[in-house]
């Protein structure tokens, strides 16, 4: 048993902190921020914004993307670790805030900047299971939760948003969600964590030696397990954290950047919301095709990686 993606849907919030605008609150130039991450511009949320917000307006979109009801969905997982409220779940209040009249279960996964990678891996389980026929997937962050704005060296580096998808139960085994691996290391905490006064702790050079072994190597390996070879793939949407860390693995996985989707130079790193939020680009501005191969390695604080292979 396999799945077919039928919606997607995004939000990003009207603020846009552009890297002049960090110009005039620290000290930083755009020159400095683009040259070391590739990021133009972020959006920031409101601050009465919530993630609950931005996950709704994403997950309705998704919904009329995909010409459904609350009620056609017989599962909500979030990749989420910026929220609000310690409980409930995500999930559970955005199919209220739809209004779902089906109990329709929900929960979170926190697999931070791997988060959606996690979720792929959940609803991939559920589907080979026969367990849920239409499943959705959100992802959303309110990373300015969490951002220093007195440490230039993690602060340009975030912003906010949400993407939601929706799959459903397919008997092709090569479309959707195809494969999923996930990993983490606990011993490498220390390279990129939140501090008890809700802040983003980061080793810089530490965290990038991680990222640009670990994703390529997830990358590999679900190929690998695949049978397929990089030729195979149509686009690669890899975590959207740094343009460094994408050309360093495009370099180690030999793929041309003319299949690498970039959209951190815009959106900058959401975490959980990245990948799908990439994604929703693709698909409005007619970059990526309905029936092409999509390859999505990630990485994030735990340390967390993983990649997704779908097939949209």
């Amino acid at each position: 048993m396999g799945s077919r993606l039928v919606g997607y849907g995004s939000y990003l919030p009207e603020r846009v902190m552009t890297n002049q605008d960090f110009e005039k609150i620290m000290d930083t130039t755009d020159e400095w921020i683009t040259t070391r991450t590739g990021i133009r511009e972020r959006h920031f949320a409101r601050e009465d914004e919530t993630v609950v917000d931005m996950a709704t307006i994403a997950a309705q979109r998704a919904l009329d993307n995909a010409g459904l009801t609350i009620d056609d969905i017989d599962l909500i997982i979030v990749a989420n670790v910026t929220a609000e409220l310690d409980f409930p779940s995500v999930g559970v209040q955005v199919a209220g805030r739809l209004g779902a009249t089906n109990n329709v279960p929900a929960f979170d996964v926190r697999g931070a900047c791997t988060g959606l990678i996690y979720a792929l891996h959940c609803a991939r389980g559920f589907f080979t299971a026969g367990m849920h026929r239409r499943i959705m997937l959100i992802g959303a962050e309110k990373m300015t939760r969490f951002v220093d704005m007195t440490d230039r060296s993690t602060a340009v580096l975030f912003g906010d948003g949400a993407g939601a998808l929706i799959f459903e139960h397919s008997t092709s085994s090569y479309s959707g969600i195809i494969d999923t691996v996930i990993m983490a290391n606990g011993g490498d905490f220390e390279c990129l964590h939140g501090s008890p006064d809700h802040k983003i702790v980061m080793n810089g050079p530490e965290t990038y030696k991680k990222a640009v072994q670990c994703m390529p190597s997830a990358a590999e390996y679900i190929m690998e397990h695949a049978g397929i070879t990089a030729e195979n793939v149509d686009w690669i949407i890899p975590h959207q954290a740094n343009l460094r860390i994408i050309n360093s693995c495009a370099e180690r996985l030999n793929f041309p950047m003319d299949k690498i989707l970039i959209t951190v130079d815009k959106h900058a790193n959401t975490s959980g919301a990245s990948g799908v939020l990439a994604l929703a680009y693709a698909f409005d501005n007619g970059i990526i095709k309905r029936g092409q191969l999509i390859l999505y390695p990630a990485f994030g604080s735990g340390l967390t990686w993983g990649a997704a292979l779908i097939r949209v």
